[in-house]
C-alpha cells in the first residue's frame, strides 16, 4: 500500500511562542531541553518561524533572546511584498484587522504565507463565534483549505517530539 500523505510543515502564531514560554514543564528557564530541541526542529526545517512573529513578542526577556538567537542564525523566514500583498485581499474578503487598534494585521500574513507556501498554521486562536465578529484564523484557514493545529501534543508529534 502506498501512502500518498504528504507531511505539512506549520507556521506558529504568536500566542503558540508565548505559550510554551509560560507553560511551566517547558518555560525556558526550567526546560533548556525542550527549546534546543526546538530550535533544532526550527533548523530542520520541521516548522516555521516569520519575522511578523518574532516582532510581536513582547515582554519574556527569555522568549526575546531565544528569537534573536534564531534570527542570529537565519532561522526566521521573512514576508515579502507578495504575501503582504495577499494579505490585503484576504482581509478584503475575510475582515481579520481591527481597524481601529489594527490588531490582528499579522494574523493576516500568517494566513498569506501559508497559503502562498502550502503551509499550515498552529495556533490557539478559536473561531469566532458571532457572524457579525471580525474572522479569525481558524475561520480563515477553513475558507481557504488552509490546514490548522490548535493542540500543542499534535504539532510536537508533527515536529518529531514524542
Amino acid at each position: 500500500m502506498i501512502n500518498n500523505s504528504v507531511k505539512i510543515k506549520y507556521l506558529l502564531d504568536t500566542n503558540i511562542l508565548i505559550g510554551f514560554s509560560l507553560w511551566k514543564p517547558i518555560a525556558l528557564k526550567l526546560n533548556e531541553n525542550f527549546w534546543l530541541q526546538f530550535s533544532d526542529a526550527l533548523k530542520n526545517d520541521e516548522w516555521v518561524l516569520l519575522d511578523v512573529v518574532v516582532n510581536e513578542v513582547k515582554g519574556d526577556k527569555d522568549l526575546i533572546k531565544w528569537c534573536k538567537e534564531q534570527k542570529k542564525n537565519g532561522l526566521i523566514k521573512r514576508i515579502n511584498d507578495d504575501n503582504r500583498n495577499r494579505a490585503v485581499k484576504i482581509n478584503n474578503q475575510y475582515t481579520m484587522i481591527d481597524q481601529t487598534t489594527g490588531k490582528s494585521t499579522v494574523d493576516t500574513y500568517l494566513v498569506a504565507y501559508a497559503e502562498t507556501n502550502n503551509l499550515g498554521i498552529f495556533s490557539r486562536e478559536s473561531q469566532r463565534i458571532n457572524q457579525t465578529y471580525l474572522y479569525k484564523i481558524p475561520d480563515v484557514c477553513k475558507e481557504l483549505g488552509i490546514k490548522r493545529l490548535s493542540k500543542p501534543k499534535a504539532f510536537l508529534r508533527e515536529i518529531g517530539f514524542n
